[in-house]
């Protein structure tokens, strides 16, 4: 499964989240440019390759490869390549709204007001990698709980870099975390997501994940991809048919069924099947 296209050319592209209200642009070797502008969305780019003018409110600056860009909701900006040249790009637009709600309970305050971002611009290469890997994500588009977990890790670790603080974690009462843990473990057929499971055990985004991380290991998405291979391995040592498991555990198709089997187990679906009947021999 894919984001959903809602425009597409040779040079630019457009796609919105299934899951969240995001949408992507990118654009591969072009030389368009643009007016200085601004829009209600948050967003948040990367430089693939070439070189542009950055302008952000009063500030202006050259950006090149590697570099990543953040733009404030209503800041006024433009982002162009250089005369003559052709550049290529990732954006990202966030509504205002999903990003609030996230800081505040980040900050575990009652505001309902956008924070707005003090940096603008990065050459932070762990940035910029993170930005690509979740852009991927989000491309792929193959759960609601990978989506949303990996969007929420990385939006509350670029707003509390950009705090500058140290953040104060609340103390959360393992009761409830194991609240989250029981409602993923009753739903591993399900294409449950991170609001699901904040929503029954009364945690917000952020605390959810930190806290069951900070619990069991594991991220909530990693566990519930875990209990789904080891419920995939029971009914393949049962003999079902692997296609049907693929359905029945709610995977996008196949391949995704495959590829996370494997990374799990070491060994695909069909070959583990196919050794069911093995013993150990004294």
């Amino acid at each position: 499964m894919t984001m959903d296209v809602i425009l597409a050319n040779s040079k630019t592209h457009f796609l919105r989240s299934s899951f969240l209200p995001f949408e992507l642009r990118y654009s591969n070797n072009s030389n368009a440019c643009y007016k200085k502008h601004a829009h209600p969305e948050f967003s948040i780019g990367v430089v693939d390759s070439g070189v542009s003018d950055y302008i952000n409110q009063h500030s202006k600056q050259e950006i090149s490869t590697g570099s990543t860009v953040i733009i404030n909701p209503e800041a006024v900006h433009s982002c162009n390549p250089k005369p003559g040249t052709d550049w290529s790009y990732k954006m990202l637009f966030i509504e205002s709204d999903w990003l609030t709600q996230l800081q505040a309970s980040i900050l575990t305050t009652q505001q309902n007001k956008f924070q707005p971002f003090k940096q603008n611009h990065s050459r932070c290469p762990i940035l910029f990698r993170d930005f690509q890997s979740l852009i991927q994500i989000l491309i792929k588009n193959e759960s609601p709980l990978l989506v949303e977990e990996s969007a929420i890790t990385f939006f509350s670790a670029l707003f509390i870099k950009d705090l500058n603080a140290p953040l104060q974690h609340n103390i959360i009462p393992k009761q409830t975390t194991h609240l989250a843990y029981q409602y993923i473990s009753d739903n591993v057929d399900k294409n449950i997501s991170i609001s699901e499971i904040a929503r029954e055990s009364g945690l917000s985004h952020f605390y959810l994940i930190h806290s069951f991380k900070k619990q069991y290991g594991i991220t909530p998405y990693a566990y519930h991809m875990m209990m789904k291979i080891n419920k995939a391995k029971t009914l393949l040592k049962k003999g079902n048919d692997i296609t049907s498991i693929a359905i029945d555990l709610g995977f996008s198709d196949q391949s995704h069924f495959h590829r996370h089997f494997k990374s799990i187990v070491a060994a695909t679906p069909k070959q583990y099947k196919a050794n069911k009947h093995s013993t150990i021999n004294d």
